[in-house]
């Protein structure tokens, strides 16, 4: 038997699974990993139970799928809420007045000390996808045995969708002199959303972004993960079957490098998988031959082997965000270097990640009536934490954060002054508080390094 199948209307919207975080604070993730495109068992089975798990069969036959489909996010705002801990962020500089206690302080990012500013965050992800599934019944060596195989062409552009309204450039209001330079500096940009594209560079910070950066949307093309079966249905009746599967996943995607804070993924992060897998139905209703109604349980189980990713962190003791803070480089006597940089050039290492556990299940009835096929039912998808490990690690006493200290002395001469309790919201030039370092430098250390900061 030789059947080949071509869907041509498959339309699903992939419902973000994040986590809902209450409140306007800041907090959140570096990095964001959705399930991969091919772990879909309501787009992969749809439509194909008819033609598959065939009873009373003598010789091997096959059937093959060509679907394509489309899919894209909703709810934007529990994304922004995932990376940002909100869908708002306001950004002001550190002689505004009454800067508000989450503000992301703009000195950071090359903005005027008098800068100010809302950004609204509607992020958006679209998967345009062709999937090609193969089914080949071997009931000629065994009855019941069965494999297949699933492969996705993907294409996926995630967009972060930013918005902003300026209230203050403060253009004509450069940083002071020794603040980032010895003489006054003029601000790089009047828009924040210039800043984290990679091309800023302002006094001594001639270092710019080259990871987590913001700039437009990003898109990508692949095969997704290519997933194959070898199953048995112990039970094979006319009435229904139940069987259990070896399943294994072939990373084909892409290889998250972090370039991107919003980067685009095709597939499941680059792992290796290896699971099992449950299918089961039952015939619950038929009539004259020409109608029938089944309903049907799919189940798979999968591990994700580690695999080896670039993903940015923050610090342990600065809290969220603060792999955008500035960093002095110190050379191997402890003397500022005069160089500045963003942290997060140096906290994107090389790490090894894997997942314990994924279950992508599936419940359906599956209605047939002379070959027309109508199926409606719930698929749910669940996965245990990323599990990280650091693979590589920060130079021993180089950087230190620069926070709102100066880089030149009033006397001359550049500053070994550090703030190593800052954070990525800094605080006002002009509050009486004392913000340095007592002991100098302190330095920035690969145990400072939040592992989780970067995990889904």
């Amino acid at each position: 038997m030789n059947k080949t199948l071509l869907f041509f209307t498959h339309i699903c919207i992939q419902f973000s699974m994040v986590h809902q975080l209450c409140g306007q604070q800041l907090q959140g993730r570096s990095f964001l990993s959705p399930r991969s495109q091919s772990t879909n068992l309501a787009r992969e089975m749809s439509g194909w139970y008819p033609h598959i798990y065939q009873y009373g069969m003598e010789t091997n036959y096959h059937s093959i799928v060509i679907n394509p489909a489309y899919a894209h996010s909703v709810r934007p705002a529990r994304i922004a809420e995932f990376l940002f801990g909100t869908d708002t962020l306001a950004i002001s500089g550190s002689t505004i007045e009454n800067r508000g206690p989450q503000d992301l302080l703009a000195d950071y990012f090359g903005l005027s000390p008098q800068f100010a500013s809302v950004v609204t965050i509607t992020p958006k992800i679209k998967n345009v996808m062709t999937n090609l599934d193969g089914y080949w019944g071997l009931d000629k060596y065994c009855k019941g045995l069965y494999a297949r195989i699933h492969l996705p062409l993907v294409w996926t552009q995630w967009h972060l969708e930013m918005c902003e309204d300026v209230e203050l450039t403060g253009r004509s209001v450069p940083f002071p002199p020794l603040y980032m330079d010895e003489m006054a500096v003029p601000a790089a940009t009047d828009t924040f959303l210039d800043v984290l594209d990679g091309k800023i560079r302002f006094g001594q910070m001639q270092e710019p972004v080259v990871y987590g950066k913001l700039n437009g949307a990003q898109s990508k093309t692949g095969v997704s993960d290519v997933q194959c079966t070898l199953g048995w249905n112990f039970i094979l009746e006319e009435r229904g079957h139940f069987g259990l599967s070896l399943r294994a996943a072939a990373p084909t995607g892409t290889l998250p490098e972090s370039r991107f804070l919003f980067e685009p993924l095709v597939g499941n992060g680059h792992h290796w998988e290896l699971g099992l897998g449950l299918s089961a139905l039952s015939l619950i209703w038929e009539k004259d031959g020409d109608q029938e109604l089944s309903f049907c349980v799919e189940l798979n189980m999968m591990y994700s082997f580690a695999s080896k990713q670039k993903r940015s962190f923050d610090l342990l003791p600065n809290g969220f965000g603060s792999r955008y803070m500035l960093v002095k480089e110190f050379d191997e006597n402890g003397e500022y270097t005069g160089h500045l940089s963003p942290l997060i050039n140096h906290t994107t290492l090389d790490c090894k990640v894997h997942i314990d556990v994924q279950c992508d299940i599936l419940f359906m009835f599956d209605y047939t009536y002379n070959g027309l096929v109508f199926d409606i039912g719930y698929n749910g998808w669940i996965r245990s934490r990323e599990k990280i490990s650091l693979d590589s690690c920060l130079p021993k006493n180089r950087f230190a954060l620069k926070g709102i200290q100066n880089v030149f002395f009033d006397t001359g001469g550049l500053s070994n002054i550090t703030q190593s309790t800052a954070t990525l919201h800094g605080n006002n030039l002009s509050e009486q508080v004392v913000v340095a370092d007592p002991n100098l430098p302190i330095f920035i250390n690969t145990e400072d390094i939040n592992v989780h900061s970067a995990g889904a």
